[in-house]
């Protein structure tokens, strides 16, 4: 009897899992990116302020690509 069947699962279930801690990574990353941003804009550093909400953006965008949950957060 082959064991391919269970190697293609056990290969599966770590794709599913480095795809789940890449999700809380990317919600991670747009955490610190919003927190930065709100920094930058108190600072009166526009642009600073700009580019980390993009990359909020973006963080969030691959979060939710990954299957994260939806990023709640205080605004």
């Amino acid at each position: 009897m082959s064991k391919a069947p269970a190697k293609y699962a056990e290969r599966a279930n770590i794709e599913r899992r480095s795809d789940e801690d890449a999700a809380a990574m990317a919600s991670y990353i747009a955490d610190m990116a919003s927190e930065l941003s709100q920094l930058a804009g108190r600072a009166e550093m526009p642009m600073v302020a700009y580019f980390l909400s993009l990359a909020r953006v973006e963080a969030e965008m691959r979060s939710r690509e990954l299957g994260g949950a939806k990023i709640k957060r205080e605004e």
